[in-house]
């Protein structure tokens, strides 16, 4: 009988990195990389505002309130094209790019607008409200090292990176099973003799949930040829679990049928309580 740490460090070290796949940006949740992930881009690409308001120069506004022409409009995705001269402001929205000449972001709020003039009301500073290009991250940087299991925040920060492939491990294949005459699924009539069978249901969720692709392969019943038939649908799986069967009784199969096949006992019974009987 061995530890509970010693288990999981022989079930650990049995297994090797799965080979790598390529897989489209949005399948990639929950998988995990096999190499580094470096922006193919710089973002923002140029300055941006932050805020909706006026491009001006801070120089135009040593004073408030101070009074500007507005000669022009820059968007996100329609930028001016212009430059700001002396007293001039660009009427600029959030993600717009910033005009050639202006330095500083006044916001809406802390303005005045009269036909083609803008007053502003509070004093402008250099680089106030304004994204500097590269803020995010550079063309080159790794934001992302071989290992990370990604999450879906850096699904997003992958396609601001312009990467629309990556490269993952296999979702490793993982059949289950279930043995027990008295076990039965959910929604199915049962004697008294008879419990619903909640480990297979939690296997799959689990397995589901930690990025494995789940192959259920039923409820068996206590017989040697019935499980020998289930472990063989298993073949191309890259581990099968059983739940049950494990113990010494004379209903308990797994050991009996898995010592009939080409697989090789590491270990059985672990000093733990409950889970004692169990097979790797």
């Amino acid at each position: 009988m061995i530890s509970v740490e010693q288990a999981v460090a022989a079930i650990t070290n049995a297994f090797r990195p799965l080979p790598a796949e390529q897989v489209p940006l949005p399948a990639a949740l929950g998988r995990v990389l096999t190499q580094d992930l470096t922006a193919r881009v710089t973002q923002p690409p140029a300055a941006v505002s932050a805020m909706d308001g006026y491009a001006v120069r801070a120089a135009d506004v040593p004073e408030v309130p101070a009074t500007l022409k507005v000669i022009g409009e820059s968007a996100a995705g329609a930028r001016f094209a212009g430059a700001l001269d002396l007293g001039q402001a660009v009427r600029i929205f959030t993600g717009a790019a910033i005009p050639s000449g202006a330095d500083a972001i006044v916001i809406q709020e802390d303005t005045r607008v009269e036909g083609d003039t803008v007053t502003i009301l509070t004093p402008a500073a250099t680089g106030k409200w304004i994204r500097p290009a590269g803020l995010d991250f550079s063309a080159g940087d790794v934001l992302f090292t071989a290992g990370r299991q990604l999450t879906a925040r850096d699904i997003g920060l992958a396609a601001a990176m312009n990467i629309p492939w990556l490269q993952v491990r296999r979702r490793p294949r993982v059949a289950y099973l279930t043995t027990g005459d008295e076990v039965v699924m959910p929604g199915q009539q049962t004697t008294l003799d008879q419990i619903y069978s909640s480990n297979s249901l939690l296997l799959g969720a689990g397995l589901a949930a930690m990025g494995a692709e789940p192959l259920d392969l039923g409820v068996v019943v206590d017989n040697e040829a019935a499980l020998r038939e289930a472990i063989g649908a298993a073949q191309g799986a890259d581990l099968l679990v059983t739940t049950g069967g494990a113990a010494v009784g004379d209903h308990d199969l797994v050991a009996r049928v898995m010592a009939g096949t080409d697989v090789a006992l590491n270990f059985y019974k672990v000093a733990s309580r409950p889970g004692k009987p169990l097979i790797f």
